[in-house]
């Protein structure tokens, strides 16, 4: 079943440090209700401007955003394992054992520690971004 905008702007928000709609719309420039809008699916075609807030403040791709949209979006962002494409080769290779290897509660460890790490530094960065705003 695909994931609809509502459920991905949803999760998404809840990823980024448990993010309240209310601190959302100030972020991207519209109302509370507008964010609740989309996410209950009864603003299914928010505008550009909307959707490209969304993206920044979310760190989502905005090709994800519009996916959701049409209704072709089947994977939250995050959980996508085979698009592996990092810098580091060193790094793929661990990421790569990982998926294959490990089972059970140590795999959910590392994804626990791995998610964390990536939600702290979206949150470093959204700081610096607020913080160049002022």
């Amino acid at each position: 079943m695909p994931i609809t905008l509502g459920q991905l702007i949803r999760e998404s928000r809840l990823r980024a440090g448990k993010m309240t709609q209310k601190a959302l719309a100030k972020l991207v420039g519209t109302s509370m209700e507008n964010v609740t809008s989309i996410e209950n699916g009864r603003n299914k075609h928010p505008s550009s401007e909307i959707v490209a807030g969304l993206s920044k403040y979310l760190d989502i791709e905005i090709a994800d955003l519009y996916a959701a949209m049409a209704g072709t979006l089947n994977t939250y962002p995050w959980e996508r394992v085979g698009e592996l494409d990092l810098k580091d080769p060193e790094l793929e290779l661990m990421f790569r054992q990982v998926d294959r290897l490990v089972e059970g509660e140590a795999k959910d460890r590392v994804k626990s520690f791995i998610r964390f790490t990536l939600d702290e530094e979206r949150r470093r960065r959204r700081r610096e971004q607020e913080e160049k705003q002022k």
